[in-house]
């Protein structure tokens, strides 16, 4: 992979999390609160410095959700205070592998209950768009949802079929269960 695609893969989840957010706010109204422009950018940055670890990962040992997480925080993000700084570090901490742990997970513990709940939204929202471009192919540039309320089943169409890829069903179905939970709704593909 290189380095234009990992940029391209950014650009790309950034844009998907962010016009997935939009669609989604008809149907979770409790969203709306975050329909500013200092929560979207929180969202943006999130979704656009999820990988931003990727680099160091082999060589430091770890995982690049948790560099990337340390790198923000060592560093801060010129313009945000030290409560969104440890959002974005946060979203980017837990867009893959583990759920947040107020009990085991400092930086987490750190933030307080509304800000808890608004890096659990965002970082299952990134998590869940990263899924869809998983291949770093930037196939997927939109997708239409629908809510079926009664079944509490969110269905997103892809404009192409990323379910053929081989990877795909699994990562997707690894993925949705952050967003499953912190939205109490099923989510499928199609």
């Amino acid at each position: 992979m290189t380095d234009v695609s990992k940029e391209e893969h950014a650009e790309t989840v950034a844009s998907l999390t962010l016009k997935f957010f939009k669609k989604i706010l008809n149907v979770f109204p409790d969203l709306k609160k975050y329909d500013n422009n200092d929560d979207l950018l929180l969202l943006k940055y999130g979704a656009y410095l999820h990988d931003i670890g990727v680099i160091f990962e082999k060589k430091l040992g770890r995982g690049h959700h948790k560099i990337g997480r340390d790198l923000i925080l060592e560093n801060k993000i010129s313009g945000l205070d030290e409560t969104s700084n440890l959002i974005v570090a946060n979203i980017v901490r837990y867009h893959r592998k583990s759920l947040p742990n107020i009990l085991k997970h400092e930086t987490y513990a750190l933030l307080g209950e509304a800000d808890r709940k608004k890096t659990d939204v965002f970082a299952s929202i990134v998590r869940l768009m990263d899924a869809v471009d998983y291949n770093h192919f930037n196939m997927v540039d939109d997708m239409e949802i629908l809510y079926e309320e009664t079944e509490n089943i969110l269905t997103l169409t892809l404009g192409v079929n990323i379910m053929l890829n081989v990877g795909y069903v699994e990562v997707l179905d690894k993925k949705k269960k952050f967003f499953e939970k912190v939205f109490k709704t099923e989510v499928l593909f199609n």
